[in-house]
This record gives C-alpha cells, sequence and structure tokens, in this order.
C-alpha cells in the first residue's frame, strides 16, 4: 500500500470530522441530511483507509496492558 499520501488522507479526515459536529450542532430542522448521509458515508470509508495506511506504516501503538489504540 502506497503511504505517501497519509498526510493528505488524516487531514481531510479531521477536516470532515469537524465538518459533521458543526452540522450536528445546527437545529434538527435546520440540517442538511442528504449531505450528512453522504459525508458521513465517506468520512467512514477515509477513517479505514487511514486506519490500513497506518497499519501497513507500522505507526499503530497500542497500549502494553490492555491493548486498545493510543
Amino acid at each position: 500500500m502506497n503511504t505517501g499520501f497519509y498526510g493528505v488522507f488524516k487531514s481531510k479526515l479531521d477536516r470532515q470530522k469537524e465538518d459533521i459536529k458543526k452540522e450536528l450542532e445546527r437545529a434538527k430542522s435546520d440540517r442538511r441530511k442528504d449531505w450528512l448521509k453522504r459525508q458521513l458515508k465517506e468520512t467512514k470509508k477515509l477513517k479505514k483507509l487511514v486506519k490500513e495506511m497506518e497499519e501497513a506504516m507500522g505507526t499503530v501503538t497500542h497500549c502494553p496492558h490492555c491493548g486498545e489504540k493510543l
């Protein structure tokens, strides 16, 4: 897996999370439901890709006690 674009994908994921947070802060009647659905779907795919890239790069660190990702 090519991990050269890891920084780009990671920053896009962070931006998308912030945009979704802002949208969810709006009143329920004012939310753009179609946009929100698309963003959540895209964010989920991007999160999976970033996780795979981290595993390929070996940068995933786990807690020695419980095994959870840090």
